[in-house]
């Protein structure tokens, strides 16, 4: 059964951080807004692909999820006549494994700090499951986002020019 109030939740942060993001770049106004919209749906679509659909690996949703957001974000940028670039990426922002990352710090200290073979051992087996969860997902990050970025890179470049395309 479908937790839609969770979704619209998710929705809701994303959209916060990815607006946050954005500001923060200083775009122009329009782009923040969709930058928002943007967030909210690449993160509320890995949420609902992990939690729903039961995807088991984190970064192929991620993957899903930003390559969806540089399809979306190509299709805003030409309304908009604005880069995609600066609509996309603050979008991919809420999804960065920020959590990920910081457990794998604890448990590479957890594993300096130990002198209990045990312990070394749980924390070192913590610490790279953690580290390639984190590399995996942030290179799901960049790669989906780019692949769409450079497929159309012809389209995204004319986008905010007014230049027909010569043949």
């Amino acid at each position: 059964m479908i937790d839609y109030s969770s979704i619209l939740w998710d929705m809701f942060f994303a959209a916060l951080t990815g607006f946050g993001f954005a500001y923060a770049c200083n775009p122009p106004l329009k782009t923040l807004f969709l930058s928002a919209l943007l967030a909210a749906l690449a993160h509320s679509l890995r949420f609902t692909l992990i939690n729903y659909f039961n995807f088991q690996t984190l970064a192929i949703a991620t993957f899903i999820a930003s390559f969806t957001i540089g399809c979306i974000g190509l299709i805003l940028a030409k309304i908009f006549k604005t880069p995609a670039e600066i609509i996309a990426f603050p979008a991919l922002i809420p999804m960065i494994p920020g959590i990920y990352a910081y457990k794998a710090i604890l448990y590479l200290i957890s594993f300096i700090r130990s002198d209990d073979t045990i312990i070394k051992t749980e924390a070192l087996i913590q610490f790279f499951d953690y580290f390639f969860t984190t590399l995996s997902v942030t290179l799901a990050l960049a790669t989906g986002v780019s692949v769409t970025l450079l497929l159309f890179f012809e389209q995204s470049f004319m986008m905010t020019r007014n230049i027909k395309k010569h043949d």
